[in-house]
């Protein structure tokens, strides 16, 4: 069971290695990434439970037509998420993606905080597999559930 003490030593150890990432994304590319354009950051990550949570503060600029977030940047931002875990549990790279399975169930509007946790279900040799889902800050309400598989990181280490 994580105590306090150890988790906020956890949750500032990994907040110093996402800024690192972060940096380094901003300081390789001609024009700032969309991974960088999100403004998100670290909201709860539980090392017992093997889940984080990312907020994403829903921007004007990310919104379609009917004042909602696009839902290419929610499922983004579900992505992301599935990736920072990965980042944060094995201290290596981000794997690829090799498939995700998205469910939009509600939208989600400007001054709203998309809070998306991921969850590992199961993490072998080759394929990790990550459940995750995201909320409405403001009411709670349930915004999208997703799916992921990953390549493990356990696949580019040689024998």
């Amino acid at each position: 069971m994580e105590n306090d003490k150890e988790k906020f030593k956890i949750i500032e150890k990994l907040n110093a290695r996402i800024q690192a990432l972060s940096q380094h994304e901003e300081l390789n590319s001609d024009e700032i990434p969309m991974t960088l354009q999100m403004k998100a950051y670290l909201y709860d990550f539980s090392l017992e439970d093997k889940s984080i949570t990312i907020a994403f503060p829903v921007q004007k600029k990310q919104l379609n037509p009917n004042k909602s977030m696009v839902g290419g940047l929610i499922a983004n931002a579900a992505d992301m998420t599935c990736g920072l875990l990965m980042f944060a549990l094995d201290g290596s790279s981000i794997a690829p993606t090799i498939t995700m399975t998205t469910n939009f169930l509600n939208p989600i509007f400007e001054n709203d905080t998309l809070l998306m946790t991921a969850t590992i279900e199961t993490w072998g040799k080759r394929i990790i597999n990550m459940s995750a889902r995201g909320i409405s800050k403001e009411n709670g309400k349930s915004i999208i559930t997703a799916t992921a598989s990953f390549i493990s990181p356990e696949s580019f280490k040689k024998h």
